[in-house]
């Protein structure tokens, strides 16, 4: 993955698209809690009050999804939860869709785990990015995945950092995990535990972040302050 990228081939800027600052959630594996984490930085950002949107390039269309369900359960309780916008997304205009965000001050963008077969779209959105987030497990499989990925994103020039998701510290393989990962790039200091809470409400459009005393909160809310430092807002 690595070989394809080169300095003289990286995409342009578009206009207006500095003034954002851009988080890209990506990984070339599958089920690591890429649209875990987009919408719960969405909700972060929203809380704090900060003016954000979601982008969602993957063709499932997750994001947008729990969007339009969170839309209806804030029908219902206009005064409990904070609104989380998000749009659909497409690869082949990626250029396009990052034009739309100018007049937020940030924006999370989720990807698909295909990377491979979108390489120069993703690339870009790396490449435009504030901050990368690159989640995963920490199976060898996992690591397999993303850390030839981690190694592509740094040749980019992005600044990025792995997200350990579904973690376990109770696990031999996790610290052994963790450090390999750690001699490859960035790991974020707080990984989010594998706990029933942070998927418990998605079909209500909601995170842990909604829930008060939800055991999920405390490590959600350290890995958004995490990448909040990290993007300067």
């Amino acid at each position: 993955m690595s070989e394809a990228l080169d300095a003289g081939q990286r995409p342009y800027a578009p206009e207006g698209v500095r003034a954002t600052h851009i988080v890209t959630i990506c990984s070339p594996k599958g089920g690591v809690g890429k649209t875990t984490l987009a919408r719960s930085l969405l909700v972060a950002a929203a809380q704090a009050g900060i003016q954000s949107i979601g982008l969602d390039f993957d063709r499932q269309g997750s994001l947008r999804k729990w969007a339009i369900r969170r839309a209806a359960t804030r029908s219902a309780f206009p005064d409990q939860f904070v609104s989380a916008e998000v749009v659909e997304a497409d690869l082949h205009d990626w250029r396009g869709s990052l034009r739309r965000i100018k007049d937020y001050d940030l924006a999370i963008i989720d990807t698909p785990p295909s990377v491979e077969e979108h390489l120069p779209a993703i690339q870009g959105l790396c490449h435009e990015a504030k901050f990368v987030v690159v989640p995963t497990g920490y199976t060898q499989d996992d690591l397999d995945s993303v850390v030839p990925w981690m190694q592509t994103v740094n040749e980019s020039g992005a600044r990025a950092a792995f997200c350990l998701n579904r973690a376990n510290r109770r696990t031999s393989i996790f610290a052994r995990s963790r450090a390999k990962l750690i001699k490859v790039g960035a790991v974020c200091p707080v990984e989010i535990p594998l706990l029933e809470d942070v998927h418990a409400h998605a079909d209500s459009g909601l995170t842990v972040l909604d829930i008060a005393k939800s055991r999920g909160l405390e490590p959600m809310e350290a890995v958004w302050d995490f990448v909040r430092r990290e993007v300067g807002l």
